[in-house]
């Protein structure tokens, strides 16, 4: 399934749960824990280091994990435009680094040693893979290579179950191709899907972490993970992890139409109304929901005319909606802010 057809199922599934006027807290992201296998020395230290081509290019936005011993991941970063990554407050101890573009990857051993402040590496991916339709270098990534074709099947016959409406048919494929590959990344976002549409944030949740974990490319596991977070309120989590999916499919107006819901729970309208601008301009103008949270924000801004175009163009497209009671209470609103000028 390419991503494309994955995006658009997904939001026909997802509703669209708001969080109107909710203006909330800054930002819950957690550190990931250090293993404490390491070492039993209580020192940290920085590990930092630059990712280049074979012509010696540096390479941006390249992921790069932490991992210890046995292979799990302790933290993971991207490159920035000149190459570079760091890890800070590492404890001492053998660790692996791993970079991962579009299906070429490159590992170093590294000591985060008492004996030096500052710990060093250089690594070279032959290529620079540039994300084009959410998977970088317009081909699979090196997590999407490892899929057995059997769980492939199964994930096709769970997406072929969901266009028919036959959601119980396509959780047992779901499970099947899972049990088959438990790391399949795009498995795991659609899983997160149905999760959502039942109202089951925390597996939801849970599910598009391990999905991103496994497959650091995969654009759509962000976007669903923003639409996540955005039920759950976390708003500023919400806005980074939807940042790293329009990076990876910077077309695609799902990642800006949930951006804008986040900045609208933040209480951020002029900003939700450049992001809901944009999806429309990148096609989502078809989107009822659009102009519902739109129209949210331009009343908030006391943009009454504004607002009550909008409210009429969400109204006159979806006039049985589950928001559609809602939309006539604030056109109604605005239309008597008008009329008391």
């Amino acid at each position: 399934m390419t991503i494309r057809r994955a995006i658009v199922l997904a939001f026909s599934l997802l509703g669209c749960s708001l969080y109107l006027g909710a203006q909330r807290m800054g930002s819950d992201q957690q550190q990931a824990p250090f293993s404490a296998m390491h070492s039993s020395r209580t020192e940290a230290r920085a590990i930092s280091g630059t990712v280049r081509d074979s012509n010696n290019n540096p390479l941006n936005e390249v992921r790069v994990e932490l991992t210890d011993w046995n292979g799990s991941v302790v933290n993971s970063t991207y490159t920035n435009q000149a190459g570079s990554f760091e890890f800070s407050s590492v404890p001492e101890g053998t660790y692996q680094i791993v970079a991962t573009s579009g299906m070429q990857q490159v590992s170093e051993h590294i000591e985060a040693s008492h004996w030096s402040a500052m710990n060093m590496v250089s690594l070279r991916l032959p290529v620079n893979n540039k994300p084009d339709d959410g998977r970088p270098g317009n081909t699979v990534s090196v997590a999407q290579y490892r899929v057995p074709d059997k769980a492939r099947e199964e994930f096709n016959k769970a997406h072929e179950n969901l266009e028919k409406g036959r959601r119980e048919d396509a959780t047992r494929h779901l499970a099947r191709a899972l049990e088959l590959y438990p790391d399949y990344a795009d498995a795991l976002t659609l899983r997160g899907i149905l999760e959502l549409d039942h109202s089951q944030t925390d597996a939801a949740i849970a599910d598009l972490d391990h999905a991103i974990k496994s497959d650091a490319s995969y654009a759509l596991a962000y976007i669903v993970m923003g639409s996540a977070l955005n039920q759950d309120a976390k708003f500023d989590q919400a806005i980074q992890s939807l940042q790293r999916g329009e990076t990876l499919a910077p077309n695609y107006w799902q990642a800006y139409f949930e951006m804008g819901k986040s900045y609208v729970g933040k209480g951020d309208y002029p900003a939700a109304l450049a992001q809901l601008d944009r999806a429309k301009t990148l096609g989502g103008g078809e989107y009822p929901l659009i102009d519902f949270v739109r129209a949210h924000a331009l009343l908030e801004m006391k943009q009454y005319p504004e607002a009550v175009a909008a409210l009429q163009s969400y109204l006159q497209r979806e006039p049985q909606g589950s928001n559609t009671e809602k939309a006539r209470q604030m056109l109604e609103q605005a239309q008597g802010q008008i009329a008391a000028k």
